[in-house]
């Protein structure tokens, strides 16, 4: 199980995930720590029968956990962050972490730095204020075909999709992806539903 080149044995367990999310802090200069944003990761099956991983589609802020699934999470990675403060580390910090489905919590990576759902949530802050988890969905939505970000703009507007300050709501495309001409976008709407809904019509869109 190990190689010639690599001594080490990593064992892995496996769970099946009922609810896989993710927790960012800020540790400050002065070892304060600070709790940025929290959000779901959304996954799905390929649709090559022999991948056995899931693919990532992407984030969805704030997460949909229940109050004492939040608080239970919240109170163990609080902890974690406590003991990386403590090392002297300083910066941004995420953890990723699954409700299993027997309902145990299981914290599965952490990563000393600005995670996926940190572009999210500064574009969220600077468009819709600090307090925007409480009134908005935000989500990120992948492979969207369009093979500019300027073909996406034009299209997207021209549908009436387009992120409009007024409303403050829609999509705002965000990375190209050139060779596989797809962009990645932000989806802003005002409950799950209605996101929902606007990915749903942007993956479809031809």
């Amino acid at each position: 199980m190990t190689t010639a080149s690599c001594k080490t044995l990593v064992v892995e367990s496996y769970h099946l995930a009922r609810t896989p999310f993710y927790l960012e802090y800020e540790i400050e200069r002065d070892g304060s720590i600070t709790f940025i944003n929290s959000g779901n990761i959304r996954l799905r099956q390929s649709t090559d029968r022999s991948e056995r991983a899931l693919i990532w589609t992407g984030l969805e802020l704030p997460s949909d956990l229940g109050n004492e699934q939040w608080l239970t999470a919240q109170a163990h990675a609080y902890r974690f962050v406590s003991l990386v403060r403590n090392l002297g580390y300083r910066g941004p910090i995420n953890i990723d972490a699954i409700f299993a489905n027997d309902g145990r919590l299981l914290f599965n990576e952490a990563n000393g730095r600005w995670g996926g759902g940190s572009v999210l949530h500064s574009i969220a802050v600077r468009l819709l204020g600090f307090d925007y988890s409480g009134s908005y969905v935000i989500s990120s939505v992948r492979n969207v075909r369009s093979s500019s970000l300027r073909t996406a703009h034009e299209r997207f507007a021209k549908e009436g999709f387009l992120f409009d300050g007024t409303r403050k709501q829609g999509v705002i495309p965000l990375a190209v992806d050139e060779e596989a001409g797809t962009v990645e976008c932000l989806v802003i709407a005002y409950d799950r539903a209605a996101a929902v809904d606007l990915k749903q019509r942007l993956l479809t869109l031809v």
